[in-house]
């Protein structure tokens, strides 16, 4: 409770750098720095492997469908031999992020190791945001082609399981954050997105039975009665723009609450780089207070941290967020 940790993008070309910041935080976190190549964004990362993933220098995702067609079923072959064989340790050790889309991955690994850090936090995009966004080399959606779904849902969680694995393997608890900005979209009203919802649940059961705390990190609103009742153990969002409209929801909130759901709180506004060194803490500290009224067991139980990532801004800038957010986190209550 009232501990801080980081989103996961920061905008450092050095990883030594990265890592120091990090580990700056009370829950380190696996940095993506995407600077250093478009491959460390968070799609094309989740995403490596896939047949035909193409990958623009700003990070957009895209298929070569003609490409998927011809290797898709050896994938899909490969899936079936880590998921038939769940129990054995390595099964889902060769989808561990790489050197090529995570540089941070093993350095990180090896620092948790080397500091006997007992909980760290790790991110993945979500398989909704990632089915969602993904289109072919012509710019067709491939968000209704079933086949190619089914495939991007089975990788990210068998990339989340690796990574729990991995980290339950030297000791540390696993904070895994699926990263789903583009549930903005989401419609109760789609049968589509309801079937998305029960699949995203799905994951979320399964990587909690790997013994991982599960959070979700949405940095837009969304139908956010829907996401209380997945059965997360975190919820992040940007406080600024969507715990009023979480509140909205006391119903949702309160059976959330009861199961033993938190809230990651993005405290620190991020879109606005220029105004992160002149934030004012304590008027921010009794906007919260405001917000949430006599519901403190929000603000007692939560993490705290940036809104968002930090890839478009400047060490500088990220230098600033930690001190916020560590003054921040002390002076709450």
């Amino acid at each position: 409770s009232g501990l801080t940790t980081g989103i996961g993008s920061l905008p450092h070309h050095n990883i030594d750098a990265a890592l120091a910041l990090s580990f700056r935080f009370q829950i380190p976190f696996l940095p993506q720095i995407p600077i250093r190549n478009p491959w460390e964004y968070s799609i094309p990362q989740g995403l490596e492997g896939l047949p035909g993933l193409r990958v623009e220098p700003d990070g957009s995702p895209y298929l070569d469908y003609g490409v998927w067609l011809g290797r898709s079923k050896a994938f899909e072959e490969r899936l079936n031999a880590a998921f038939e064989n769940t129990s054995a340790t390595a099964s889902f050790e060769g989808f561990e992020p790489s050197a090529a889309t995570s540089s941070s991955w093993q350095p990180f690994l090896w620092e948790l190791s080397e500091r006997a850090t007992q909980i760290a936090k790790v991110q993945i995009v979500g398989p909704l945001t990632a089915q969602w966004s993904l289109r072919t080399t012509d710019g067709k959606r491939l968000d209704n082609d079933l086949e190619v779904s089914h495939q991007v849902f089975r990788l990210i969680l068998a990339r989340a399981i690796g990574m729990c694995r991995r980290l339950l393997g030297i000791g540390v608890k696993p904070l895994l954050f699926l990263d789903e900005p583009a549930l903005f979209v989401l419609s109760n009203q789609s049968p589509s997105h309801r079937v998305a919802l029960k699949e995203l649940a799905l994951v979320v059961r399964a990587l909690q039975k790997e013994g991982a705390s599960v959070g979700l990190h949405c940095c837009s609103n969304t139908e956010w009665a829907s996401i209380l009742e997945l059965g997360l153990d975190f919820i992040s969002i940007d406080s600024t723009l969507s715990l009023g409209a979480v509140l909205d929801q006391p119903a949702a909130v309160a059976a959330y609450l009861e199961r033993g759901g938190r809230f990651a709180l993005g405290v620190i506004p991020t879109s606005e780089p220029s105004g992160i060194e002149t934030l004012d803490v304590a008027s921010l500290r009794e906007v919260l207070l405001s917000q949430t009224g006599s519901e403190t067991k929000i603000l007692r139980e939560a993490l705290w941290t940036p809104a968002c990532g930090l890839a478009l801004h400047t060490p500088k800038d990220a230098d600033s967020v930690f001190a916020l957010l560590a003054e921040f986190s002390k002076t709450l209550f």
